[in-house]
């Protein structure tokens, strides 16, 4: 160690200190300027062992440069994020729909016996324990009996209705009625979780009752139906909306009028509606609340235009509603 330094120190200042110094500085510019440089870049080896030993450097350069370009041409053809990856990743809820439709007439019994364990919800209804918990009738909705309702129903004319966000009853009770009207031998299926959301039980809900923490909505949806006698017509699915509608998917039970008027953010929408067009016999016809409301713009506006822009839809609207039609067969 001594003799390296002492060495060191007698170059340093000896007579061949600007010999090193001119050295030193000619091997720096042979390195900056020298065109090995682009080999620091790890390079991943083409070939077995013994092509990359008897490989030339250009002949193993070549196999790189194709591998970058077909990189880039794959990373070319990938969709752009954004609304044109959606109908890849979003679109696509569950795995499968029979392609049997089940006959509107069997519909309704085959509910009943998979879900009501054979007997009707509305059989011995009300029961005891909360036939004082409940009113004679008390309907309310939003929007529920607009001339969009009765103008679709004479067109549609249909023998199976799906509605997805039904809370008291308002506009199925009231498509029931026109049904009827019109001599139709329509059947409504509703799906609800009925159990409202956080605070709902204020304002003009106050008087809506609930029982160990169990709301009175589905019993008094349930009376509702029964005080306009409707409860031929009406079936309630007590159920969230998607995982119910992949479920009538897998079953075959497709409508030919579709009412989406159920949670209203933008995900919530963009799921039902997704899942429910799925549901549509060819010729039918899917519609919704809430399309033109302020508060809803970025909600239910936006699923409707994006699903619609995706699918090559028009967006029909009457009043507050927006309608899609199917093509038919």
């Amino acid at each position: 160690m001594a003799t390296t330094l002492t060495w060191k120190s007698k170059l340093m200042a000896g007579p061949y200190r600007p010999l090193f110094v001119v050295a030193v500085l000619a091997y720096m510019l042979g390195v900056l300027s020298s065109p090995a440089i682009p080999l620091v870049r790890t390079v991943k080896p083409v070939g077995t062992p013994e092509q990359q030993i008897t490989s030339s450097p250009a002949v193993v350069e070549q196999p790189v440069r194709q591998q970058s370009n077909d990189a880039c041409k794959k990373e070319e053809q990938q969709p752009v994020r954004g609304h044109m990856m959606l109908s890849k990743d979003l679109i696509t809820f569950h795995a499968y729909c029979q392609k049997q439709a089940m006959v509107p007439e069997a519909i309704r019994a085959f509910i009943t016996r998979e879900i009501f364990d054979g007997v009707s919800p509305y059989e011995d209804f009300p029961s005891p324990c909360v036939a004082d918990l409940i009113q004679p009738e008390r309907i309310s909705g939003w929007g529920s009996e607009k001339t969009v309702f009765r103008r679709l129903m004479e067109e549609v004319r249909p023998r199976i209705v799906i509605e997805l966000g039904s809370f008291l009853g308002a506009s199925a009770t009231h498509m029931g009625g026109i049904a009827k009207e019109l001599g139709l031998k329509t059947e409504i299926f509703c799906f609800d979780d009925w159990r409202g959301w956080p605070g709902f039980r204020s304002g003009p809900f106050a008087d809506l009752k609930q029982q160990n923490g169990n709301n009175m909505l589905l019993n008094q949806f349930l009376q509702n139906v029964i005080a306009r006698n409707m409860s031929d017509r009406i079936l309630p699915m007590p159920f969230g909306t998607v995982s119910s509608l992949a479920v009538f998917c897998k079953w075959g039970i497709y409508a030919d009028l579709i009412e989406v008027d159920a949670s209203h953010d933008f995900h919530s929408a963009w799921a039902d509606i997704n899942i429910a067009y799925r549901l549509l016999r060819p010729g039918g016809v899917i519609f919704g609340h809430d399309y033109f409301t302020g508060a809803d713009k970025k909600g239910v506006r936006r699923a409707v235009d994006l699903f619609a822009k995706l699918n090559g839809l028009r967006v029909e609207p009457d009043g507050q509603h927006w309608i899609y039609r199917s093509q038919k067969a």
